[in-house]
């Protein structure tokens, strides 16, 4: 205990040595010269992280900024690979189990420790102005993330963004932001892909978008298309014999279509409606069977009886209108309607037969299947009014937010033979006359809704107390109303629950939260800024349903007899002081920060590993900190050096038990959910470097060269569900593996044109990502790696 104590004390004393010698060294080298951006300097980014354009060295907020051009470069083409290059953010696909209901779409995401699989996301996931994540429902809901193809830029929020973003923006937030019509330039973006994997199937793609005035200052438009096709590498094969029946089965395509006017209705004034529509399609999944695979040789077979694929399709309608108002004040005001229909259909054959202690391995031809969706309908409407002299020695926003978001998940179990093989082997019946199977349906759950409404007033107040030094104070006061109904039956939840009799819960909520943010910044000149805040995050609570009889044995280990009809909300701190620099006239410039967060009430799933359901609880108390640091330097004008590195230390402080039973010291009647210094999910260390070096030109041509690498430490620690003091864990599973990942990229720029060879993974690295089964007592395991060595080819153009 010791020795860790003092590697995480070292490693937090590194990063806070990297923000108080950065401020040290920019005031004994500030000077006039400094004072505005050189020729050659790095560029400066401009963002709206706190709902208003500023340079991204004036934001007192840890951000990460990638614009289009950036993304191109680095081969930035998911968020999967945004976030890898994102210091301080883990992000993994989950969908490797029933807990994750097999959808390779499932996703976790972290920001500085702050992760949950349960209620409401922990990450805003904005588009423009709209949030769109999904608010986790059982099994079958999952994140919808838009494509990176024309982009203005995304914004990565790292720490609470309640005050602005709302109660989801816990952890953080994610802003990808769009291009708006122009009303006076002409422009236009063309990129093409095509790429293959080791041992895999060939990727490609193909986008388009142009935009200028319809009629000079008073009509404009923005429109583009897009269409990837990711191949497989995973292939689906028969168990009992090894051969391969389907080749490269987790081929995935998504298309993209967008188109926005912007219509000038007087002086000041601008309307701009828009439409944004993408479909994404999961042919089957990437988890392997391990027991058939040879991970180290690259070699990945999963052994499913059938595919797994999904579909989801998404559109999000916006009306958006700005004006300006007294000449001091601006107005901005955004209506928008998102629509999803999520639809999924994983392979359950191997999950039912577990779940009824057969032998998950069927017979073959025998399969069964479980249809899920995920509809949302949410209306947003956000007002804001904000001030807009930059002189001003107060500057301030004020806004009012109202939200009506409607999520319904449904499912259904469907398998024709489970009844016969549970009759041979039990000899008695698995569906009767109280509980049918019509058509082998063995479980419908028709409901699993939620439905968030929400009226919220925020605003913040920024005080110039001198030239350098600024105050401001921000709030947001919500209202939610809550309400939710899970509605299920047949002999899955029990041998008496049949479509007369189903089982119900149902519940609603009513809470008022608060969040406030306060932040004090000293700024001796423009390269150069110090900060301290304080902010709160929140995130609603919801409702839980009734579980399946099959689960009273892990119920009666956690000393419970049924769960929680409802679960609470939760809320956290969180404490940062960052350093903003350039230095040598733009060539170097150093973002850094450290934090603390203290997170009370925190909602996760319990998943139950005799019965393969879950459920949500509070899990008490976890403290997280550490810190980030971003260093980019332009030492000569054709070369490019760009390090990131993150510590995360997100730890459970408290032993927490499910039920009234003592669970802790002498004569413990039940085992706890989670255990003091219990682990949240995420790797302590990540580091990322690149590199670009542009050569001399050759005959009117650029030619370049980047190298990219990244690299994660492996897991400290235990989670919860891997620690063998709780009653939910399975000391099996493995945790994090530490990563390493190199990319190249070489090309020739002219013109507006950039054509380049590049490839990912060149070690051709397979490490274990992840690693889970559905049962305890089954012997079949999922598992997930990184996709093989890519290498391919890009060209783009932009005018």
């Amino acid at each position: 205990m010791g020795t860790w104590c003092k590697q995480r004390g070292v490693a937090v004393a590194t990063l806070l040595a990297g923000t108080t010698i950065g401020p040290l060294a920019a005031f004994a080298q500030t000077s006039p010269q400094a004072q505005a951006p050189g020729d050659a300097g790095i560029a400066e980014i401009v963002v709206t992280a706190q709902r208003r354009e500023e340079r991204l060295q004036d934001v007192p907020i840890s951000v990460s900024a990638f614009s289009q051009e950036k993304m191109d470069a680095q081969g930035i083409r998911t968020v999967d690979d945004l976030t890898t290059l994102t210091p301080g953010v883990s992000f993994e696909r989950m969908g490797l189990s029933a807990s994750s209901n097999y959808n390779d779409e499932n996703s976790d995401i972290s920001i500085r420790g702050i992760d949950s699989s349960a209620g409401p996301s922990t990450t805003a996931i904005y588009i423009d102005d709209t949030a769109i994540q999904t608010r986790h429902i059982g099994f079958g809901t999952v994140n919808a993330f838009p494509i990176l193809f024309d982009l203005e830029r995304v914004e990565v929020l790292r720490g609470p963004q309640g005050t602005l973003f709302g109660a989801s923006a816990e952890g953080g937030a994610i802003r990808f932001v769009t291009p708006e019509p122009s009303l006076t330039t002409d422009s236009g973006y063309l990129r093409s892909e095509l790429a293959n994997t080791d041992g895999g199937d060939a990727s490609y793609e193909a986008g388009v978008a142009a935009g200028g005035p319809i009629a000079d200052g008073i009509l404009g438009f923005r429109v583009s298309a897009y269409y990837r096709r990711d191949g497989g590498y995973v292939d689906r094969a028969d168990y009992r014999t090894g051969d391969v029946t389907e080749p490269d089965a987790n081929w995935q395509t998504t298309g993209v279509v967008r188109a926005a006017l912007k219509w000038a209705l007087s002086d000041g004034v601008t309307l701009t409606p828009s439409i944004f529509y993408q479909k994404l399609h999961i042919n089957d999944t990437g988890a392997y069977w391990p027991e058939l695979s040879n991970r180290q040789d690259g070699e990945f077979l999963n052994g499913n009886a059938q595919r797994n694929p999904s579909t989801d399709p998404f559109y999000l309608a916006a009306l958006k209108l700005d004006a300006d108002v007294a000449s001091t004040m601006h107005l901005t005001a955004n209506l928008s309607y998102f629509s999803r229909d999520q639809f999924d259909t994983p392979d359950y054959t191997q999950f039912d037969r577990a779940d009824f202690s057969l032998d998950p391995r069927a017979p073959y031809g025998h399969v069964g299947e479980s249809p899920f969706t995920d509809v949302q309908h949410n209306t947003i409407l956000e007002a804001r009014l904000q001030s807009t002299d930059p002189n001003a020695r107060l500057s301030w926003t004020t806004g009012i937010y109202l939200a009506h978001l409607d999520e319904n998940s449904t499912q259904f179990i469907y398998d024709p033979t489970l009844n016969s093989e549970y009759l041979a082997a039990y000899g008695v019946p698995l569906c009767t006359a109280l509980a049918p199977c019509p058509n082998g349906q063995i479980f419908a759950g028709p409901e699993d809704r939620v439905i968030d409404k929400q009226l919220a007033v925020f605003g913040d107040v920024t005080y110039k107390i001198t030239d350098q030094w600024l105050a401001t104070v921000g709030v947001r006061v919500a209202r939610l109303e809550i309400s939710g109904t899970s509605i299920s039956y047949g002999p899955f939840d029990g041998p008496t629950v049949g479509a007369g009799d189903p089982v119900i819960a149902a519940g609603s909520a009513t809470e008022t939260p608060v969040t406030p943010r306060y932040v004090l910044s000293y700024k001796p000149d423009r390269d150069n800024l110090l900060y301290l805040s304080a902010a709160k995050g929140y995130r609603g609570g919801g409702i839980n349903g009734v579980l399946p009889d099959t689960c009273n044995p892990s119920l009666q280990t956690l000393g419970l007899t049924s769960v929680p009809t409802a679960f609470s909300e939760d809320s956290l701190w969180s404490y940062e002081f960052g350093t903003k620099n350039s230095f040598f006239n733009h060539r170097l410039q150093l973002d850094a920060s450290v934090f603390l967060v203290d997170w009370k009430g925190i909602q996760q799933n319990v998943y139950l590993l005799s019965c393969g359901v879950q459920y949500t609880a509070n899990l008490g108390v976890a403290r997280s900190e550490g810190g980030d640091i971003h260093v980019q330097l332009k030492p000569v004008s054709n070369l490019m050096l760009d390090l990131t590195a993150a510590y995360t230390d997100a730890r459970y402080t408290q032993t927490i038990c499910a039920g009234v039973l003592s669970c802790t010291g002498a004569g413990a009647l039940s085992e706890p959910l989670v255990t003091q210094g219990d682990r949240l999910p995420g790797a302590p260390w990540t580091f990322t470097f690149s590199t670009e070096y542009g050569f001399p030109a050759f005959h009117e041509r650029d030619p370049y060269i980047r190298i990219d690498y990244h690299y994660t430490t492996a897991q400290s620690g235990l989670l919860p569900g891997q620690d063998p003091n709780n009653g939910i864990a399975d000391p099996t599973i493995p945790g994090l593996p530490k990563t390493s990942t190199l990319g190249l990229r070489g090309g020739l720029r002219w013109s507006g044109i950039d054509l380049s060879l590049f490839g990912q993974n060149l070690t051709n690295s397979h490490p274990l990502l992840f690693e889970s089964r559905d049962i305890t007592n089954e012997n079949l395991y999922f598992a997930r790696s990184t996709r093989p060595r890519t290498i391919g080819v890009t060209a783009s153009y932009r005018y």
